[in-house]
C-alpha cells in the first residue's frame, strides 16, 4: 500500500471490552500510524487498495460522506496499527480526490468534559507531548457548553457520565451543532449503553488509553474534520455550479419550446412549411450517411496479452424481482486469468425498501466475487451518478462496467468485449442492447427494434474514428478515464451520456462491440415508457445545453464535433421530422378524399424534399435486415416502428415542460418486473 495515497485507521478489538462491532462498517476511529496519516477529500482514484477481503460496505452518504470499511482481520492491540496487513478501516471522502497536504499549521486546542481523572491525565500528557493547547477541564455540562461556545476548541473529549442538567449525550448533540469534533470517553464499568456511540463521527477512547493511543485518535479526528470542512465547501461549490446549469437549461428549454411552437404554428397558419424541409434535410442526410457507413466492416480488436481485471457495478433500488437472476447471469461470465475469475461484481443497494438486501446477502454465500454496498436514507436515492461513484471508490478493476439490475448476458460477454479497450486512445466500449421480453406486446417489440437501430448507428460511428457513445447498460470504461473526466455526474439525469461527452471532449474514443449483447427488460406500458423517455430526453437536452459551448471550443476535429452535437440534439430534430410526416399524411388524405392538391405547401427543391422524406428509413431498414427476419415480419416491424416513433412529438413537448418547471435533478429509475412476470403472462 502506498502510504501517501491512503488514510488507514485501525480498529481495536471491541470484543475484549464487551462491545460488538459490525463486521461490515464501524465509524469508531481509534488509531492511526503517523506515517500513514493522509486526509482523503474525494473518491479514491487508484482503487480501494487499502481494503482487505471485505464483502459488504454500508454507506449513509454520497461524495460528502466518509466511507469506512472494516477488514476481517481481528486486531487485539492498537500497537498493530503500524502493520498495513492488519488495517481495519480505509477512509475515502469528498469530491476532488485524495488530499495529501500536511496538517494545518495552527496549533490545535483541546478541551475535556469528564469526571475521569485517569482519562484527563492521559489526555493532558498527550496534549503536552504534542505541544497542543490544553484549554481546560469541566465535569459540568452547562459550564462546559458555555466555555465551548465562547472558545470553540478544535477537539472536545466528552464523557457521557457528567454532572449538570444536560446529559452527556444531549451535550454531545449541542456540540455537534457547533461543528466541533467530539471524541467520546468510554467507561464500561459505569453501566451506560455505549452501543449507539460505537459509530461516532470522530472516534472514541477508553479511560485507560495510553497517551500514544490518544495521540493517534486526535490526529485522525483533526484530519477528518479538516476533510469534512473541505467536503462541505466542495459540495456548496458544486451546488452553485449545478444551480447555474439548471438556470441555463430552463432558459434554453423555454427558448427552444417557444421557437418550435412559433415555427410549426406559422407554417400551419401560412399553409407553407418549406422551412421544415430544409430543417430536417440536415439530419436526414446524416441518417442516410450513417446508414451507408454502417455497412462497412468494423476494425477488429486486438486481444490483451494479460486481460485487465474488471469491476462490474450494478446499481439496485427495489429490484427484488430481477436482482437474483441478474447477479447469477453476470456471475456466470467466463472471464478468467490463470485459472481464476478476473472480475468482481459490486452491487450498490441504494436504499431499497423491499427484499433486495436479503436476496443479495443470500447470493453472497454462493458467489465469492460478489461485493455489496448498502446506501441508506437520507442520502440514498439522490442520483445514479453518486451510486456509481461510491462503487468506483471501492472498485479494484482497471476497467469498470455498468449493468442495470434487469440484465442478462451470455457467458462469453467479457471475453469478447474487453479486447475493444486494448488501444491507448480507446477509453470506453458499449455493447449491443436488446430486450428479453420483446415478444410480450407491441411496445416491447418496438423498443427492441429501436435499440437495434441505435446499435446500427453506433456501428457507423465506430467506423468514423470511434466516435461512439455509452448507453448506460453494457458500458465499460477504463477507470483512469472516468477519473480524468471528473467521474460520473451525480446531478446528471443521464450520467452515461454526460460521461461520454466528457470523454470525447478530452480526446478519448469510444468503441462499439456488436459481438455481444446485454438483454434487459423492456417497459411494457405506455405510462412507464413515457416517464422513462422523458428522463432520457431530458438527459440529452441537459447535456446539449451545458456542453454545447465546450464542444464547439474543444480541440476535436470538426466532423467529431458535428457527430457529438447531432447525437445529443436528435430529440429536437425528431420533432420536426415527424411533424413533417404528419403534414405529408394530411396532404395525401386531402388529395384522395377532398381532391385538394395541397393543403399545406412544401416547396423545397425535389431532391431536398425527397431526402428529407426518406432519411428516417435506411438506418432502421439495415438494422432489421441484420436480424435476418422473414420478409413479412420485416415489413410489419418497419411500418410499426415508423408509427411508434410518432410518440416523439408529445415526448418533446412534455420534456420541455418538465425541464422548465423542475426544481432539482433527481434519479428516477424504471421499475422492473422480472422474467417471472413475463413467463406468467405467456
Amino acid at each position: 500500500m502506498d502510504k501517501d495515497r491512503d488514510i488507514v485507521v485501525a480498529d481495536r478489538d471491541m470484543n475484549n471490552k464487551g462491545i460488538d462491532v459490525d463486521d461490515d462498517v464501524s465509524k469508531g476511529t481509534n488509531s492511526i500510524n503517523d506515517d500513514d496519516l493522509v486526509s482523503a477529500d474525494g473518491d479514491v482514484d487508484n482503487g480501494a487498495s487499502g481494503i482487505n477481503d471485505n464483502d459488504t460496505v454500508n454507506m449513509d452518504g454520497t461524495d460528502d460522506d466518509v466511507i469506512y470499511q472494516i477488514a476481517n482481520n481481528e486486531i487485539s492491540s492498537l500497537n498493530n496499527a503500524n502493520k498495513t496487513d492488519d488495517l481495519a478501516i480505509t477512509v475515502y471522502n469528498g469530491n476532488n480526490g485524495l488530499v495529501t497536504e500536511k496538517q494545518h499549521e495552527r496549533i490545535p486546542t483541546v478541551y475535556v468534559v469528564s469526571k475521569s481523572n485517569i482519562a484527563i491525565d492521559n489526555i493532558k500528557k498527550t496534549v503536552n507531548a504534542e505541544h497542543y493547547i490544553f484549554l481546560g477541564v469541566s465535569d459540568n455540562s452547562e459550564e462546559a457548553l458555555y466555555f465551548i461556545e465562547e472558545n470553540t476548541p478544535d477537539i472536545v473529549f466528552l464523557s457521557l457520565d457528567i454532572h449538570g442538567k444536560l446529559k452527556g449525550e444531549e451535550l454531545g448533540k449541542l456540540i455537534n451543532k457547533l461543528d466541533i469534533p467530539i471524541i467520546y470517553i468510554f467507561n464500561l464499568d459505569d453501566g451506560l449503553d455505549y452501543s449507539s456511540f460505537i459509530e461516532t463521527n470522530y472516534g472514541f477512547i477508553f479511560e485507560d488509553y495510553s497517551p500514544e493511543e490518544i495521540k493517534f485518535v486526535i490526529k485522525v479526528a483533526l484530519k477528518k474534520h479538516e476533510s469534512n470542512v473541505k467536503s462541505v465547501i466542495n459540495v456548496k461549490s458544486k451546488m452553485t455550479e449545478k444551480n447555474i446549469e439548471l438556470g441555463i437549461e430552463k432558459l434554453y428549454s423555454t427558448l427552444l419550446l417557444v421557437l418550435s411552437v412559433i415555427l410549426i404554428a406559422d407554417g400551419i397558419i401560412s399553409r407553407n412549411v418549406t422551412f421544415l424541409q430544409w430543417i430536417i434535410f440536415i439530419p436526414s442526410v446524416m441518417m442516410i450517411f450513417l446508414a451507408i457507413v454502417s455497412l462497412f466492416k468494423m476494425t477488429e480488436p486486438t486481444p490483451y496479452e494479460i486481460p485487465p481485471f474488471v469491476s462490474v457495478i450494478i446499481p439496485a433500488h427495489n429490484e427484488q424481482y430481477t436482482i437474483e437472476s441478474t447477479v447469477r447471469s453476470i456471475g456466470g461470465m467466463d472471464y478468467n486469468y490463470k485459472g481464476k475469475s478476473n472480475f468482481e461484481i459490486i452491487v450498490v443497494n441504494d436504499g431499497s425498501e423491499d427484499k433486495t438486501g436479503e436476496i443479495l446477502s443470500d447470493l453472497k454465500k454462493e458467489i465469492p466475487n460478489l461485493r455489496i454496498i448498502t446506501r441508506r436514507p437520507p442520502k440514498a436515492g439522490k442520483g445514479k451518478g453518486f451510486v456509481l461513484n461510491d462503487a468506483l471508490s471501492l472498485a479494484n478493476g482497471s476497467v469498470v462496467g455498468v449493468f442495470d439490475a434487469d440484465t442478462q448476458v451470455h457467458p462469453d460477454f467479457l471475453e469478447k468485449l474487453i479486447p475493444y479497450l486494448n488501444d491507448p486512445k480507446v477509453q470506453g466500449v458499449q455493447s449491443r442492447v436488446r430486450m428479453y421480453n420483446r415478444d410480450k406486446n407491441f411496445l416491447t417489440n418496438m423498443q427492441d427494434v429501436e435499440f437495434a437501430g441505435f446499435g446500427n448507428i453506433l456501428r457507423a460511428k465506430d467506423n468514423l474514428k470511434f466516435n461512439g457513445f455509452l448507453g448506460g447498460n453494457g458500458q465499460f470504461v477504463k477507470k483512469d478515464a472516468i477519473i480524468k473526466s471528473g467521474k460520473w455526474d451525480g446531478f446528471a439525469v443521464t450520467e452515461d451520456l454526460n460521461l461520454s461527452v466528457k470523454i470525447l471532449i478530452n480526446g478519448g474514443e469510444i468503441r462499439y462491440c456488436p459481438e455481444v449483447a446485454v438483454y434487459q427488460e423492456a417497459v411494457d406500458n405506455w405510462g412507464d415508457f413515457m416517464r422513462q423517455r422523458v428522463r432520457w430526453a431530458m438527459g440529452n437536452f441537459e447535456t446539449l445545453f451545458v456542453y454545447f459551448s465546450r464542444i464547439l471550443t474543444c480541440k476535436l476535429p470538426l466532423f467529431k464535433k458535428i457527430g457529438i452535437i447531432s447525437h445529443i440534439s436528435n430529440y429536437a430534430f425528431n420533432l420536426f421530422i415527424f411533424v413533417g410526416f404528419i403534414i405529408f399524411i394530411v396532404n395525401i388524405i386531402a388529395w384522395f378524399i377532398l381532391h385538394i392538391p395541397t393543403v399545406i405547401r412544401m416547396e423545397a427543391p425535389l431532391i431536398i424534399g425527397f431526402i428529407s422524406a426518406i432519411g428516417f428509413f435506411p438506418g432502421i431498414t439495415i438494422s432489421l435486415l441484420r436480424d435476418d427476419k422473414k420478409f413479412k415480419r420485416f415489413i410489419i416491424d418497419l411500418v410499426e416502428y415508423w408509427l411508434y416513433c410518432f410518440h416523439l412529438i408529445p415526448l418533446f413537448f412534455k420534456t420541455m415542460w418538465v425541464m422548465i418547471t423542475r426544481v432539482e435533478r433527481r434519479w428516477t429509475k424504471t421499475s422492473h418486473k422480472g422474467m417471472e412476470d413475463e413467463e406468467e403472462d405467456n
